[in-house]
């Protein structure tokens, strides 16, 4: 159901009579209907699209969603390219999409797609079986593609993470894609993947038309190794790729110039019918108050992600805050290959000194909780006796003690000018941590890192740093997508592996059974709370500011957040 600005400024109105407490000022949006499997729209185009522009806090890494698992890009990518399965947006569950139906084989290695007839991509390519197919093989061979240096610089891959590897990976269950008849194509496993069809709603698995890959390709050859393809896949989404111009440029914080905006034209001959809104500029403004200030002006109609220090003022300006669901987690990386790190009870220390309680409700938004483990706790596997690590300094200073520490500087990698569904403000997030932890003793060296940077890169890459920040936000409902990813294989990030816990994540994600995958993933909790490679520390609540002229926007704690859902301030001039 869609939340009406009537009842958005109705309780707003309310919450001045108490007082301005976060948790007052926070108002919930309920998700839009989807769409994706109703029949097509006879209703005849609009003649008229409200032009709308959205802040956001960093540029996509790649417009490939494919090659990426960043929320910016994935959140462009998601107007533009869909999915065979979509996402019930009130559940969570797969429902068709780009496949009218789909059906399992009794033994769970076979999934039959029928494709939504009649649909054809941007560039004017019609979906076939022979396309899908094509779409999946080039996933599987992405180390092909992109080069195994480059590969080495990226987080796991969502095509690695539900499969268990690349084409040609002995663990990889993917064997190929069979096209049956000219619009039925069946994907078939090794073994069984028992939530393939929840992952297969997510990005990266986003269908492109093969004949805009000669721009990756292109791409992948002018681009150095560090960097990931400049390419625009076609999809068969409302919205296309447009141009931006210079003039687009925006202003960002401390009057510093922010990439040019990513622009989203209007699909007129949509299946489902053109958006009311379009074209959508998505304006990088990295700086959260620099949201809040444009949003005030005018030159933003909404902004992710609310902090809250630009709560308050969004409140007693009447904006909406529109708040989502907690589906990811904030955790603190630890570097097991780092001399003094790699000690336990040195993990253990930081673990006991860092106030989560007091983290969660002072830097985030109200309803926001501590963490103890890497899987929310809505999808039911919490375990009931977890090994944790109460906030406790005198324990803190006392392993500490016991690890033998003197004091040697310690890097902390965190990034800075940016805002992430786990992490809205950073820069006094790492303030609170490193205050935290110089109490009971330890001695940091910050090293702030800029996202556009290229943070993420960063901390595989830097050997030497002891502490880094990081989340994950979760894109499909299972504990698969947030612990294989980190835990699941050899890890970088943390320079930590556990046969068990690798061993325990590719038994549950074959596991038909509900009950043996839970006791699965709650071993895996336990095996990661001891070894602590890192510590999970904050559920976040993200939340979204809509301006005036905009009636509603649709929020979704997956991010599966379709633009051509937001429904404006009926236009009543050539102007705004």
């Amino acid at each position: 159901m869609e939340i009406s600005r009537r009842t958005v400024i109705t309780s707003l109105a309310a919450a001045f009579v108490l007082p301005m407490t976060g948790c007052a000022a926070q108002v919930r949006s309920e998700s839009v209907p989807d769409e994706s499997g109703a029949a097509p729209s006879s209703a005849p185009a609009s003649p008229v699209t409200v032009p709308v522009t959205i802040g956001v806090p960093a540029r996509p890494q790649s417009l490939d969603p494919a090659l990426t698992v960043d929320a910016e890009s994935h959140r462009s990518t998601r107007q533009v390219l869909e999915t065979l399965l979509g996402v019930d947006p009130n559940t969570g569950a797969p429902v068709p999409q780009l496949a009218s139906q789909w059906r399992v084989s009794d033994d769970g290695r076979r999934y039959t797609f029928s494709l939504t007839p009649d649909v054809v991509f941007h560039d004017g390519t019609p979906l076939t079986a022979e396309l899908v197919a094509a779409n999946f093989e080039r996933w599987s061979r992405l180390p092909e593609l992109l080069g195994q240096d480059r590969m080495d610089r990226l987080p796991r891959l969502a095509f690695a993470s539900a499969f268990g590897g690349f084409a040609g990976d002995e663990q990889c269950r993917y064997v190929e894609c069979q096209t049956v008849g000219e619009r039925t194509v069946s994907l078939v496993l090794s073994e069984p993947i028992v939530f393939l069809a929840a992952a297969l709603t997510s990005p990266p698995f986003a269908l492109s038309s093969p004949a805009s890959w000669a721009g990756f390709d292109r791409s992948l050859e002018e681009t150095g190794p560090e960097s990931l393809p400049d390419a625009r896949p076609a999809g068969t989404g409302p919205f296309r790729w447009g141009e931006s111009t210079e003039d687009d440029e925006a202003g960002g914080a401390d009057g510093a110039d922010e990439p040019a905006p990513i622009v989203l034209d209007v699909v007129p001959d949509y299946r489902h019918g053109p958006s009311a809104v379009g074209p959508v500029q998505l304006a990088v403004v990295s700086g959260a108050r620099q949201r809040l200030r444009e949003l005030r002006r005018g030159g933003l109609d909404a902004f992710d992600y609310v902090t809250p220090a630009t709560l308050r003022p969004l409140v007693q300006g009447g904006a909406q805050v529109l708040q989502r669901d907690p589906f990811s987690v904030l955790y603190l990386g630890m570097n097991l290959q780092h001399p003094i790190l790699g000690q336990l009870y040195v993990r253990q220390a930081a673990a006991h000194a860092i106030d989560r309680r007091a983290l969660a409700e002072e830097h985030f938004l109200a309803g926001s909780a501590s963490a103890d483990e890497f899987v929310p706790p809505s999808l039911g596997v919490t375990h009931p006796e977890l090994t944790t690590y109460n906030y406790d300094r005198e324990e803190a200073r006392s392993l500490l003690e016991l690890a033998g520490y003197r004091g040697e500087p310690l890097p902390f990698l965190y990034p800075v000018q940016t805002s992430r569904p786990y992490l809205p403000s950073p820069e006094p997030v790492y303030a609170r941590i490193a205050e935290d932890l110089a109490r009971v003793g330890f001695v940091l060296e910050p090293v702030p890192v800029a996202w556009e940077d290229g943070y993420l890169g960063r901390i595989p890459a830097d050997a030497g740093r002891a502490f880094h920040l990081l989340g994950r936000t979760g894109e499909y409902r299972d504990p698969h997508h947030f612990l294989e990813p980190l835990f699941g294989q050899h890890s970088e990030e943390f320079g930590y592996a556990n046969s068990l816990v690798v061993e325990n994540l590719a038994r549950a994600a074959t596991s038909s059974s509900t009950e043996t995958r839970t006791t699965l993933y709650r071993r895996v909790a336990e095996s990661v709370a001891l070894d602590l490679p890192a510590l999970p520390l904050v559920y976040p609540i993200s939340a979204v500011a809509a301006g005036h002229d905009l009636v509603s926007y649709p929020t979704s704690p997956v991010l599966a957040e379709r633009f051509d859902r937001i429904v404006p301030v009926e236009q009543t001039g050539p102007g705004r």
